[in-house]
């Protein structure tokens, strides 16, 4: 009665139809929810979540922050999933570009140069910016490559290695803010790093600060994420080396036999892959100005998410990227509101079912429902 084939190809104009279909119907079913569990008005719960998150410049300013932040760690993960290298270890990856940016931040602040008040703060961070990014591009890049090395070497698995550097970098930064030996770097107590250089009588007050732009320390990371998905765009669909990762995620086989090699596009990838959550810990730091083993805020796993509700696509990544942000921070408005008499358990339970209708979607996207009529046989 009911057969299931793969589709051989949509097109994208109805792909995107299917899934603003599934939102729509994830909404209904939502309303429906709500008007059931709490016997509140699902408009004004829809509303609190769009308050919550785009009601004041401020607020769409801190969105639009944490939408670019999720977006480059999407993008950074990309290439290796194309690839089919289940790359899970994207939140270490960012943390230790984020913690390599805030050593150069705290030496600096230190070191003679950077305390001399004649010189001009715009001359101090000149210098000391490219060396932060500097560093959490290597960091970020030691990172990915140790996971591709083992994997191409010895064929480990990618997966549960790359997860274990997670739990690396994770405990090497807690480890590093409460360590008293550092104390002199951190903070007195050891426990906490607060705003870096913003003690102003050192005569280093923002010495590594990210500049503010337009008056908004938000813009200048959302100009870097926005070349940056134009970039990897262009890479990933029309380099050579954007090919080769296609032809070894396809198969290793057929694109050994094609002359790749496909050990060196392992490596490279994730090398690059792991640049980019660098990068993009250089961004956070060097924008929050401070350091915490919470600051990623398990950003790496729901990246991964994003990157394969988009296909892969850096486009496709920012619309993804702002409804799981919208989501997200929209739910915890609503866990806020006292007059709603609700919790963030129940803000979860409607984020959880947008994204099974949007997941699910993909199904109908990617095969079709063909129902057979068997016909009577004469007598």
């Amino acid at each position: 009665m009911l057969h299931i084939s793969k589709r051989s190809g949509l097109p994208v104009w109805k792909a995107w139809l299917i899934r603003g279909a599934a939102i729509l119907l994830a909404l209904v079913v939502c309303s429906i929810v709500t008007m059931i569990v709490t016997k509140l008005n699902p408009i004004t719960v829809f509303k609190t979540m769009f308050e919550g998150t785009l009601g004041t410049q401020r607020r769409v300013w801190v969105t639009v922050y944490r939408l670019v932040i999720l977006l480059g760690i999407s993008l950074a993960v990309t290439p290796a999933f194309k690839m089919r290298f289940w790359n899970i270890g994207a939140e270490g990856q960012v943390l230790i570009g984020a913690f390599a940016t805030a050593i150069c931040m705290f030496y600096a602040g230190k070191m003679p140069f950077f305390q001399n008040p004649d010189i001009p703060l715009s001359v101090k961070n000149l210098i000391l910016i490219p060396c932060m990014v500097l560093a959490s591009l290597l960091a970020g890049a030691l990172w990915g490559f140790l996971p591709a090395f083992f994997k191409s070497r010895w064929n480990t698995n990618e997966t549960l290695f790359t997860l274990m550097m997670n739990y690396v970098a994770l405990q090497l930064v807690k480890f590093m803010i409460s360590y008293r030996g550092f104390k002199y770097i951190w903070s007195p107590n050891g426990t906490v790093v607060g705003i870096i250089n913003s003690d102003a009588s050192l005569g280093s007050y923002g010495v590594g600060w990210l500049p503010e732009i337009g008056g908004s320390r938000y813009l200048l990371p959302t100009a870097v994420i926005g070349v940056l998905t134009v970039v990897l765009y262009l890479y990933l669909r029309y380099s050579k080396h954007g090919y080769e990762i296609a032809v070894v995620g396809e198969s290793e086989r057929t694109a050994s036999y094609s002359g790749i090699k496909v050990n060196r596009v392992i490596i490279r990838t994730m090398v690059l892959s792991g640049m980019l959550c660098g990068l993009v810990g250089c961004l956070l730091a060097g924008t929050d100005r401070t350091l915490t083993d919470t600051l990623v805020d398990g950003r790496g796993y729901t990246a991964v998410m994003v990157s394969w509700m988009s296909k892969f696509n850096p486009i496709g990544m920012i619309f993804s990227s702002f409804l799981i942000v919208f989501m997200q921070y929209g739910a915890k408005e609503v866990a806020s509101r006292p007059e709603l008499g609700l919790n963030h358990s129940f803000a979860d339970i409607l984020t959880g079912i947008i994204l099974f209708f949007i997941i699910g979607c993909e199904f109908f996207i990617n095969y079709q429902l063909q129902f057979s009529r068997h016909k009577k046989r004469e007598v």
